[in-house]
């Protein structure tokens, strides 16, 4: 039986069950919330003393990830092409580099993979994420995220195949509003939003990525570029999908022979509920929770 090590309980205030949180705004105005409120309420921080999620690979599925520029960030890149269409590094979005900062910061150790898609014209581009898929398993990815929008009908026909496939291989799938039941849907804070009558499995806070990376924006803002400071891209990019795939990450990394399914229902059935502006977020993860329950998903296994 796998052994625990450094389980660190650390007591945080209004965090715990049925606690009200007073005084948070929610990021997505001027001013940038503490980087410590999303780790506070998940409880990230004691769940690090355990894991940082090393040996897990994460692939992100976007673009513009910013990689020559920051080749430390990332463990590999591959671009996924459509007919004609290439890949384009766009410096008026950072789209993906933002994700991959905002999930080095829940899982620092895990390998984060750049899977490149080519720029949106307008809508996703399914045929590439299904390739994406398949490359990820292939290469034996642990967990795949997309947080790049709403996917139609038509992209549902061509992605449900490939994600149920990556699935039964082991990858776990964090997709943002994509209501198949073998994702692990994430959800933000405030009014539900149900993906074809499907509510979030995980209420993650925020929905912005700044208030996970805040250091990293101030950072931006004092540099001489001109395309960050007036257009401000990272305002209201989502962090639910990498937070998320971040969670999963530290627990793969504690039992890797867990499954989608299992990891799915740990990080659930380690969440609780929270009330938040007078509003209750009915399963909010408690990532430190999960892991301490991990321990049982593995019993019997051998070493």
């Amino acid at each position: 039986m796998r052994t625990l090590v450094a389980l660190v309980i650390l007591l945080t205030s209004g965090v715990g069950s049925g606690t009200t949180l007073t005084g948070q705004d929610n990021p997505t105005g001027p001013n940038l919330t503490s980087p410590d409120t999303p780790f506070l309420i998940h409880n990230i921080r004691p769940a690090q003393e355990v894991t940082l999620g090393a040996g897990v690979k994460v692939g992100i599925l976007d673009h513009s990830f910013e990689v020559a520029s920051h080749p430390e960030l990332y463990a590999g890149r591959k671009e996924f092409r459509v007919g004609a269409r290439v890949v384009g590094e766009s410096r008026e979005t950072y789209r993906g580099y933002w994700t991959a900062l905002t999930l080095h910061e829940v899982a620092p150790g895990a390998e984060i993979y750049a899977l490149d898609l080519p720029a949106p014209d307008g809508r996703s581009d399914a045929e590439a994420m299904a390739r994406a898929l398949a490359w990820a398993v292939e290469n034996g990815l642990d967990v795949v995220t997309y947080c790049g929008g709403d996917l139609s009908p038509e992209d549902r026909e061509i992605l449900d195949p490939a994600v149920e496939k990556a699935v039964r291989a082991g990858v776990v799938v964090v997709f943002a509003g994509y209501a198949h039941p073998s994702n692990l849907l994430p959800g933000s804070f405030g009014p539900v939003r149900a993906e074809d009558g499907r509510a979030p499995d995980l209420n993650i806070f925020s929905y912005d990525c700044t208030a996970v990376i805040a250091d990293e924006i101030v950072a931006f803002m004092d540099v001489d570029d001109d395309v960050i400071r007036r257009r401000r891209p990272f305002l209201s990019r989502s962090s639910v999908a990498p937070v998320a795939a971040g969670f999963v990450a530290l627990v793969r990394s504690v039992d890797p022979e867990a499954t989608p399914g299992e990891i799915k229902n740990l990080l659930m059935e380690s969440s609780r509920p929270l009330e938040h502006k007078g509003r209750v977020e009915p399963r909010v993860p408690d990532v430190f929770e999960a892991i301490k329950s991990v321990s049982g998903m593995g019993a019997g296994r051998p070493d």
